[in-house]
């Protein structure tokens, strides 16, 4: 197991001069030719990137940000000269509070009640009493830099804190950031509301506020997100014995609710159709007026008109006005007998033929 001083392996049978040094040379080259060129496919793989079409691109060169880049197939220098931050910036995110959901679409399946989610939608209310509140924050980032380098965490991060379906986040210091501050500021408006109203007629207006004052946060924090919405999904007490009185409250009162507005929707659709009656009316009116004073005018016109000819020529006037008269009212009758003055004792026979009577002379004449 040793060598002597000539440097001979004679205990081993090992001999240096019998290795293939050549053929071991010609393995190393290849596998340092195999590394070069797996290094090289890498550096080409992350030279090529693509940003899909709800996503915008940020690059960073050496960390310091040097443009954004629109949905599509891009190049930049490899890593690590430049690093590329995908940010979904056209997508509508939810973050769920109080419950979770498990398979979303037509029949939605939530998870059962965690000891979690109660820690979170149990809250006190400003008359002492504990309420069940359960909510959607939606949200949609509108300044990827601020979004991606303006909030920041070196903790680990929960799942659960992330927006719904959400599995990787480029960020996930912003949703965690959203969903403290929306928990604080829930709690802050249940805590000064009473019970009645938290459960009836101050929902809407509770998820109003809430989502002014989430989005005044988060501005004054910079991160680059704008609140769409924030719907309240339950609010009820937290026991079920109570719960169904509560919700029978509740339904009575949007039930009147819905009576006003049926009456006042009802009164404002009558109210101008009264009004539009009543203008039409006082219009009928008024032309009436104007067409009678019209014609009462034109009558007095023509008698002044009448009186001013009649005192020229008084006789003349008085028979063309008595033949004008005649021949109005004569031309109305149907059939006329004419006698004269001269002819006495005429006896009136009835006309069984026509039902009017005609004079005896004139039916012996006819004989």
């Amino acid at each position: 197991m040793s060598s002597d001083g000539s440097g001979n392996w004679q205990g081993r049978g090992f001999d240096p001069e019998n290795i293939p040094w050549q053929e071991i040379g010609k393995w190393i080259w290849l596998v340092w030719a195999g590394l070069a060129v797996a290094g090289v496919g890498l550096v080409g793989m992350t030279m090529v990137y693509g940003i899909e079409a709800s996503d915008e691109g940020v690059v960073l060169r050496f960390g310091k940000t040097v443009k954004r880049v629109e949905p599509g197939l891009h190049f930049k220098w490899p890593w690590p000269i430049e690093t590329v931050y995908k940010v979904p910036v056209k997508r509508v995110q939810s973050l769920e509070f109080g419950f979770e959901t498990q398979r979303p679409g037509r029949q939605t399946r939530y998870a059962p009640t965690s000891k979690d989610d109660l820690a979170v939608s149990e809250m006190l209310t400003g008359d002492l009493n504990l309420g069940n509140v359960e909510w959607i924050v939606q949200y949609r980032v509108y300044d990827p830099e601020q979004y991606l380098f303006k909030v920041g965490n070196t903790e680990v991060i929960d799942r659960r804190a992330l927006a719904s379906g959400t599995l990787n986040e480029v960020n996930p210091a912003v949703p965690d950031a959203i969903r403290d501050i929306s928990e604080s500021v829930m709690r802050k408006l249940v805590g000064d509301s009473s019970i009645d109203y938290v459960l009836t007629i101050g929902r809407d207006k509770l998820a109003k506020e809430a989502e002014t004052m989430i989005q005044k946060e988060l501005d004054d924090f910079e991160a680059g997100v704008d609140v769409i919405t924030v719907k309240l999904q339950t609010t009820s007490p937290p026991t079920a014995k109570v719960q169904d009185a509560f919700q029978e409250v509740n339904r009575a009162r949007q039930k009147k609710e819905k009576v006003v507005n049926e009456a006042q929707g009802e009164r404002n659709s009558k109210i101008p159709a009264a009004r539009g009656m009543r203008e039409k009316m006082i219009a009928e009116a008024e032309g009436y007026k104007n067409r009678v004073e019209l014609v009462a005018a034109g009558k007095v016109n023509a008698f002044l008109a009448q009186l001013a000819e009649y005192e020229k020529a008084p006789d003349v006037t008085r028979k063309r006005l008595y033949l004008e008269a005649m021949q109005e009212i004569l031309g109305k009758v149907g059939s006329k007998t004419i006698i004269d003055e001269s002819v006495q004792g005429i006896l009136p026979v009835l006309n069984l033929d026509h039902g009017s009577a005609i004079p005896a002379i004139q039916q012996g004449a006819q004989r």
